[in-house]
């Protein structure tokens, strides 16, 4: 099941969801800032997930499922940011608090661990 999770989620992550950068470039700079800071976008989805998520033998599936609706919230959190202004700092901004108010509503809400981080 983790596998077919695993699959799915990069194959989604890579061809269907939108460049989260595609409001704040031109197209072709878009796509270059999202190969180097779309790496970024994996790490703060892994740090959300982790969040509520610890690997356990049987559900690794859970894990990567939660990841990916992770990323994609993440995605479309910064797509409508810069929808709504086109002011850098203030994208980041906005970001940042809005990713760490995330962290903390998944923690609340799914924790099965004591640490949030």
């Amino acid at each position: 099941m983790y596998k077919i999770i695993k699959i799915i989620s990069y194959l989604i992550r890579q061809f269907c969801l939108p460049n989260p950068f595609a409001n704040m470039f031109e197209p072709n700079i878009a796509e270059i800032v999202n190969w180097f800071v779309g790496g970024v976008f994996v790490l703060l989805a892994y740090i959300l997930t982790r969040t509520w998520y610890e690997s356990e033998e049987g559900y690794y599936w859970l894990g990567s499922l939660g990841f990916l609706i992770n990323y994609a919230i993440i995605t479309g959190l910064l797509l409508l940011i810069s929808r709504l202004t086109s002011v850098l700092w203030l994208i980041i901004v906005i970001f940042l608090i809005i990713y760490i108010l995330l962290c903390v509503i998944e923690y609340k809400l799914f924790n099965r661990h004591q640490h949030m981080f």
